[in-house]
């Protein structure tokens, strides 16, 4: 059964989406929504949090809380054959922020080398404990606020001595750097998924702990059939929209 201030969240959850609080504009101060829906202060403010978790919604210290205009930044399937060739400056993230007219970045947190666990080891055809990976965990950030977590793993044996291996950023994404090292990426699966945040991710991608992510697994096969390449996305979906487009519908004329 939902909660008092969840029935109040979802109320003004409501009115912002059929326009009666436009982006930008201020709600009636908390006194006044107390007022209108008859309720104690903390049910109001624990209504306002969920709002803020959901990010329809900010607070501006001593001016009131204020409707966000949040879009979410598209995220084509397509932008992997934007940034295949080596040389170029943006990565696929960077390159979908560019084309939404947004500030986004790519940022290096760890770059470790370690041996596979089961998943890792499962996913890349290795053998768990023996076989070692590189492991390059990083944020993607928009306006300098971390939108997606991201951890790539790859056989150490087929990088090293490559930018995959090393600490700093990979400039121009990885399918650009794997190229420039003679491993061809030719094929990916993507598995994508949606559950509760764990309080780590949330923490990380300041959302409020159990709110939902899109979860989405690639691994990446080179031009040998190798797997190159497994990555796991954690994403916040109020910022993010992944799009496959352009999808064949038909198989191919002979």
């Amino acid at each position: 059964m939902p909660t008092q201030y969840g029935q109040i969240a979802a109320d003004l959850r409501r009115r912002i989406k059929n326009g009666e609080w436009p982006p930008g504009t201020p709600l009636p101060t908390q006194t006044e929504l107390c007022d209108e829906y008859g309720v104690a202060r903390a049910t109001m403010t624990a209504a306002l949090n969920q709002l803020r978790g959901e990010r329809l919604v900010t607070g501006v210290r001593g001016q009131g809380t204020f409707v966000l205009d949040w879009k979410p930044v598209r995220v084509p399937l397509s932008r992997y054959r934007a940034v295949l060739e080596p040389g170029g400056q943006l990565g696929p993230w960077e390159t979908a922020c560019q084309q939404a007219g947004v500030t986004g970045s790519m940022v290096t947190v760890e770059v470790a080398t370690e041996p596979a666990d089961a998943d890792v080891a499962e996913a890349l055809g290795l053998t768990e404990g023996t076989d070692t990976v590189v492991r390059r965990s990083r944020h993607a950030t928009l306006e300098d606020s971390t939108c997606q977590v991201h951890t790539a793993y790859y056989p150490a044996q087929l990088v090293e001595g490559t930018p995959l291996a090393g600490q700093e950023k990979v400039v121009g994404g990885v399918y650009g750097a794997m190229r420039a090292a003679g491993i061809i990426p030719t094929s990916a699966d993507e598995h994508l998924s949606a559950r509760p945040s764990t309080a780590e991710e949330a923490a990380e991608l300041t959302l409020m702990t159990g709110f939902p992510v899109l979860t989405l697994d690639r691994l990446t096969r080179d031009q040998e059939g190798r797997r190159v390449e497994w990555l796991r996305m954690v994403i916040d979906p109020t910022r993010v929209m992944v799009v496959y487009d352009g999808l064949p519908l038909t198989r191919p004329a002979r």
